[in-house]
């Protein structure tokens, strides 16, 4: 009997046996570029998320990580004859102000569109269930935000996902601040 139990525990400690992976990666690692020149952004995505509506408001369903759904849009609203700072500097006073919003940032845009400037900031969804005091629970709804204004236009890019996968450690965050990163506004063309 000691000797079955020895030899099965060599079995599962050999470099034989099979890895358990924990959480396996949902993602591949490539990307494909998305580029919308009626409403002048573009960005690099994942493989794995499927575009589902374009326009004013683009949709891309991913795939389920931590068994929650994966989704990204982007909102674009034209604002002519209004400049970029104006309403960068009032809505990102508005969202330092807000308890919903957390880590609010500036992100840095390179370069200038009609002339213009580029502003953009990012934040977080409060990690508190709205309304309470109360942490969210793992499978509560969480998003980021990226929001960027030029192009006579503002821009507000949305991730969503569980607040367990937009944790620290996870595949997702990864994933997801590199499709931030890629964020860029180019010009409109009718």
């Amino acid at each position: 009997m000691k000797f079955w139990f020895l030899a099965l525990l060599v079995l599962l400690l050999s470099p034989w046996a099979p890895a358990q992976e924990a959480n396996p990666a949902v993602f591949s690692g490539k990307t494909q570029v998305y580029e919308d020149t009626t409403t002048g952004f573009r960005m690099d995505l994942p493989i794995e998320f499927q575009l589902t509506g374009r326009g004013a408001n683009t949709t891309w369903e991913g795939p389920k990580v931590d068994d929650f759904a994966t989704s990204i849009f982007v909102n674009v609203t034209p604002m002519p004859g209004v400049h970029p700072q104006a309403i960068y500097d009032g809505v990102v006073r508005s969202k330092k102000n807000d308890k919903t919003a957390v880590e609010v940032r500036q992100i840095k845009m390179p370069g200038k569109l009609k002339g213009k400037p580029i502003y953009a900031f990012r934040f977080l969804e409060s990690p508190k269930t709205p309304g309470t005091n109360d942490d969210k629970a793992p499978q509560d709804h969480h998003r980021w935000f990226l929001y960027v204004y030029g192009n006579d236009s503002a821009y507000e890019l949305c991730m969503a996902g569980s607040y367990q996968a937009l944790g620290q450690g996870k595949e997702l965050p990864e994933v997801y601040l590199s499709i931030l990163k890629s964020f860029r506004l180019i010009e409109i063309k009718p």
